[in-house]
C-alpha cells in the first residue's frame, strides 16, 4: 500500500495537482437504558476514510472518498466508496460529472460528513444510501455564490445494482447573504416501477457573530398519503464557536402521521421514517482543538437522549485527526 502512495504520488507530482489525505475518528461509548442492568459502554473506531482528489487539466477534475473501515457485504468494491466522479468543466458556468457522487438531498445535517455527526435524526439515521451512481450537471453564477445542480442517480431504494429504479434530484446550494447559506431540493426518488417518493427540503445555515444555526425541514410524500405535510423531519442544530471550541446542542422532531404505505417490502419502514412515528432526539456537546490555528485534531464530548421506550440516555467522546500526504 505505502509503495502504491509513493509511486502515484511521484506520478502526480510529475503531471497534476492533487491532494491525499486520511482521517479517522476513536470514541468511547456509554448507553443507558432503563431497566436494563447490562454495561452497554466500550471503544471503537467510527471512521478510516482516504481522500484523493485532483486536478488533470483546466477542464477536468476527480474526487474519490473511501471508507476504509466499512464492511463490504458483497463482492462489489463501491459499496464502501462514498463518491468517485470525474468533473468537467464546460464553461466557466457549467459543470458535467459523472460517476459515484452524493444523491443531491437538501439540508445540512444530511450534508455534514458522517465523521463531524454525533447523533442524527431518524430520517437521516436510517436513510438506506446517501451515495449512488449517476450523472449532474451543474450552473454557478460568475460571482460564484450561487450553484444550481440536476442529478439522475441510481434510487437510494435500490435494491440491486441494476433494477432500473432511479432519483431525480433538483438541489439549490445557495448564499443569499453573507449571514444566509442554503441547500434546497426537491427530489423524485422510485422505490418500485413507477412509484415514486417526493422529497421538498429546506436547508437553511446562518451566521450571527460566533453563532452558526442550522435549520432543516424536510416534507416526504408518497402517493395515497392521507395529508400532504404528514410526514415530515424537523432539525435544527446552533454552535457557539472560538478559536479553539464549539459549544452545540441539536434538535430533531420526525412525525409521520400516516398509516398507508405502498412499499412492497414488509421493511419499508427501513427506507424512510416509519408510518405512526413521532420521535424526538435532543442533545449537546463540546468540541476542543487543541493546536491552535489547525482543526487536524479534535477532542470532542456529547450527551443525548431520545423520547423513545425505555428511557435511554448516550453519552460519547472522542477524538478525530487527519493525516495528509500531500
Amino acid at each position: 500500500m505505502l509503495s502504491i502512495i509513493f509511486l502515484t504520488q511521484h506520478s502526480f507530482c510529475q503531471t497534476e495537482t492533487f491532494s491525499l489525505k486520511f482521517n479517522t475518528r476513536a470514541d468511547f461509548d456509554y448507553k443507558y437504558f432503563e431497566g436494563d442492568n447490562n454495561d452497554n459502554s466500550g471503544f471503537a473506531g467510527k471512521f478510516l476514510n482516504i481522500m484523493l482528489d485532483g486536478k488533470i487539466n483546466d477542464k477536468f477534475e476527480y474526487h474519490w472518498r473511501q471508507r476504509l473501515n466499512r464492511t463490504n457485504l458483497t463482492s462489489n468494491f463501491f459499496e464502501a466508496t462514498d463518491w468517485a466522479y470525474l468533473s468537467y468543466k464546460i464553461s466557466n458556468n457549467f459543470t458535467l460529472s459523472a460517476g459515484k457522487q452524493v444523491v443531491a438531498i437538501g439540508g445540512f445535517e444530511y450534508d455534514y460528513a458522517p465523521i463531524d455527526v454525533y447523533f442524527y435524526s431518524d430520517f437521516c439515521d436510517v436513510m438506506p444510501s446517501c451515495f449512488e451512481f449517476g450523472t449532474s450537471l451543474t450552473w454557478n453564477n460568475n460571482a460564484n455564490n450561487q450553484a444550481l445542480t440536476f442529478q439522475i442517480s441510481n434510487s437510494i431504494f435500490k435494491k440491486q445494482p441494476f433494477d432500473g429504479l432511479y432519483a431525480y434530484n433538483l438541489l439549490w446550494n445557495g448564499k443569499i447573504a453573507d449571514w444566509w447559506k442554503t441547500l434546497y431540493s426537491v427530489n423524485l426518488i422510485e422505490f418500485q416501477e413507477n412509484d415514486y417518493v417526493n422529497y421538498i427540503a429546506f436547508g437553511n445555515q446562518f451566521y450571527l457573530d460566533n453563532f452558526v444555526i442550522d435549520l432543516d425541514y424536510t416534507n416526504k410524500y408518497i402517493d395515497g398519503q392521507e395529508n400532504f405535510f404528514s410526514d415530515f423531519t424537523l432539525t435544527t442544530q446552533v454552535k457557539y464557536q472560538l478559536p479553539q471550541l464549539n459549544l452545540f446542542a441539536k434538535l430533531s422532531y420526525d412525525q409521520n402521521q400516516s398509516e398507508y404505505s405502498r412499499f412492497i417490502s414488509p421493511n419499508y419502514w427501513t427506507m424512510t421514517v416509519a408510518p405512526g412515528t413521532e420521535y424526538y432526539l435532543y442533545g449537546a456537546g463540546i468540541e476542543y482543538f487543541p493546536i491552535r490555528n489547525s482543526k487536524d485534531v479534535r477532542l470532542h464530548a456529547i450527551i443525548s437522549s431520545n423520547n423513545r421506550e425505555p428511557a435511554n440516555l448516550f453519552f460519547n467522546a472522542g477524538i478525530t485527526w487527519n493525516m495528509k500526504i500531500k
